[in-house]
């Protein structure tokens, strides 16, 4: 699948241009703005899932899930509409808007009809999420999403149309969700029974003040993570948002693997949280700290070392970012994935409310030091203001809330760890960067980066890793499975 997007970026490069490319991010960044609308609700809704799952209450969950699809119905009519009204304001994000480029608002209406129409189909797949079956929803990804892909570039070799590109693109979606439905219902036929029970009034508080909560995070988040190609456009012109979202695109396949991981880990997450003891909570959240600095410190050192060499040969050396802009992305990508135990594991904790104020102190930080940089220095100055951004408030703020109100433990360590995590990726980085160094280009170089980017960062790690208690952890339950597995 992922080759397939790939060869379809190039294919979509060469026969439609940087414009284009800078257009279809300024899209996207303009309808994730919009998905504000959905103020946090489906992660309050999922928390309130996981207790029912676990005690097979039906009940309880047709009453959630109806809920669920009421007003994720309403988020996408409000989405929608809200969209059409920003319609005629699309030249504001755009330094130049390309003349030779015709019908803008109507591809952006399409777009728009594009991300409105998944949430009137959201809900069955939380529920899959919940029940810890989101491999199916990612197989039905996978079967649909290289077929559409390669449609689309058959269109575009033979017509260089864009508009039958985005209806492809519709109808991918359609096809997609209808699927999910489908096999959902199969699943759990009692959520077509019609005898629902209205939800318990403290269940409705709760929900409500969690979406409360998650409003003010999804803010921020929204404000620092999906404006950054609005800000490119606006500053640096459209051709550089498609130079950076060739870049994103590449950091956004990591991840997807990456949230695959996390997806399948956090619903048994919360399940034990739900019957664990304190300890055994506190366990679990250092183990999948130690996971997650392994995981991203390799990732990082990966992307750093081979993102170059990969879009050259990809796309050509026209299509690449200065070396800055390339460490402060993989930098970001790095502390915002470090974010994930800490974030996974206040969520299944339903700690959602004590911290909710970061968000926009975090949002306003990154708007303000974004545009302020973003005027002197570019796309490495809207990289670096989201990284300054992220480092001023959530950085500290979400594990302290953790370790306080979540773990009941005193935050010292984890910085500790999290310090002790970050040198061990230096020092692993660093001399996969040097050897990488020593390689030449092209294919052959290229291959040759990637068995260094395989084998040096993780045997650094194994080296300085091998007595902690954590890889302990995980090298016992390794040896368990392929015991288990061998009787």
């Amino acid at each position: 699948m992922a080759a397939v997007k790939f060869l379809s970026r190039r294919v979509f490069i060469v026969l439609m241009g940087r414009e284009y490319l800078g257009l279809n991010g300024l899209f996207m960044d303009v309808l994730s703005v919009l998905s504000l609308a959905e103020l946090g609700f489906g992660v309050s809704v999922t928390y309130s899932l996981y207790r029912p799952v676990a005690r097979g209450d039906k009940e309880m969950i047709k009453s959630l899930i109806r809920l669920y699809r009421r007003v994720y119905r309403g988020v996408g009519l409000v989405v929608f509409g809200l969209g059409l009204c920003l319609t005629p304001f699309l030249g504001f994000f755009v330094k130049e808007m390309p003349g030779d480029i015709p019908h803008i608002p109507f591809f952006y209406v399409l777009n728009l009809v594009n991300t409105s129409i998944s949430y009137f189909f959201s809900y069955k797949s939380t529920l899959l999420f919940v029940y810890q079956k989101k491999y199916i929803e990612t197989g039905i990804r996978a079967a649909v999403s290289p077929a559409a892909a390669g449609a689309q570039m058959v269109v575009l070799y033979l017509t260089r149309n864009y508009l039958l590109y985005l209806y492809l693109a519709i109808a991918a979606t359609v096809v997609q969700n209808l699927a999910v439905t489908v096999k959902a219902n199969r699943m759990f036929p009692y959520l077509r029974e019609k005898d629902i029970r209205p939800l318990p009034g403290e269940v409705l508080k709760e929900i409500g003040r969690n979406v409360r909560a998650m409003m003010l995070h999804r803010i921020g988040a929204v404000a620092v993570f999906n404006t950054d190609n609005l800000l490119i456009s606006r500053f640096a012109g459209l051709a550089a948002a498609g130079l950076y979202s060739n870049y994103m695109m590449i950091r956004g396949f990591l991840n997807i693997v990456v949230n695959a991981v996390f997806d399948a880990i956090t619903p048994a997450l919360g399940n034990l949280t739900a019957t664990e003891t304190e300890e055994g909570k506190r366990k679990a959240f250092r183990c999948l700290l130690f996971f997650s600095a392994w995981l991203f410190g390799w990732m990082s050192i990966c992307l750093f070392c081979l993102y170059d060499p990969f879009i050259n040969i990809w796309l050509g050396e026209g299509y690449l970012l200065s070396k800055p802009a390339v460490f402060l992305i993989v930098l970001n990508f790095y502390v915002n994935g470090m974010r994930n135990p800490v974030n996974n594991t206040k969520g299944v904790l339903g700690l959602f409310w004590d911290d909710r104020y970061k968000s926009i102190a975090e949002a306003v930080c990154n708007l303000v030091v974004s545009v302020a940089l973003a005027r002197r220095l570019g796309i490495e100055g809207v990289v670096a203001g989201t990284l300054l951004s992220t480092l001023a408030f959530p950085f500290w703020c979400e594990p302290f809330v953790l370790c306080r109100r979540g773990l009941h433990m005193p935050v010292g360590p984890y910085f500790v760890r999290y310090g002790m995590h970050l040198t061990v990726a230096a020092a692993a980085g660093i001399p996969t960067w040097i050897l990488c160094g020593l390689t030449g280009g092209g294919a052959a170089g290229f291959l040759l980066k990637i068995f260094i980017c395989a084998v040096i960062p993780n045997l650094i790690f194994l080296c300085l890793y091998w007595r902690t208690k954590e890889f302990v952890f995980f090298k016992d339950g390794v040896k368990r499975m392929v015991q288990g597995g061998g009787q």
